[in-house]
């Protein structure tokens, strides 16, 4: 149980680099755009592309940031979720409203009609490309699974912890290495 809490919170660090270097580049591309168009009078094409595909996946990888700290739009609050019993039952309703959106959108991405991997939306995102930089369109596309894969991980660590906040367990965990 502790390995897939652990791997849930290297993921998420990971995740919230990720996000910070979306949105920083994303911020980048959009102010050269703005000084280019009202200070030069000549706009580059490719900044608003890439301002948008950074949006992407800092905004996917940050859902699944959101997700993990409890800060997503839900029914039931983390924190209202008592201990045992009921609370048992309330983090599995939570985790399987999420698993009902998550894995069909994850099974889409990998695979389409018929189970058919090529008609699946990372092949079809494989086959284009993106319209000013010619550059393959299935490295946007993949922003959708990997922060579905990553929500996943992190139903499951949250489940394995079997507690209101998984972070708590990190902290325990943290402080019992620490001590002598």
């Amino acid at each position: 149980m502790r390995a897939i809490i652990a791997v849930s919170a290297a993921l998420d660090r990971a995740a919230r680099w990720g996000a910070a270097i979306g949105f920083t580049a994303m911020l980048v591309f959009v102010a050269i755009q703005v000084v280019a168009r009202y200070i030069f009078d000549s706009p580059p094409i490719w900044t608003e592309e890439l301002a948008r595909y950074a949006m992407v996946w800092a905004g996917l990888l940050g859902a699944a940031c959101a997700f993990r700290a409890g800060v997503d739009p839900v029914l039931v609050r983390r924190a209202a979720i008592p201990g045992r019993g009921v609370g048992h039952l309330l983090r599995l309703l939570r985790a399987a409203a999420a698993l009902i959106f998550v894995l069909p959108v994850l099974y889409y991405c990998l695979f389409g009609a018929g189970a058919d991997p090529s008609r699946g939306y990372i092949a079809r995102a494989a086959a284009k490309t993106a319209d000013t930089l010619g550059f393959p369109m299935i490295w946007v596309a993949a922003a959708v699974p990997v922060a579905l894969a990553l929500i996943v991980i992190h139903i499951l660590a949250f489940l394995a912890a079997g507690r209101d906040s998984y972070e708590a367990e990190q902290v325990e965990a943290a402080s019992r290495e620490s001590k002598p």
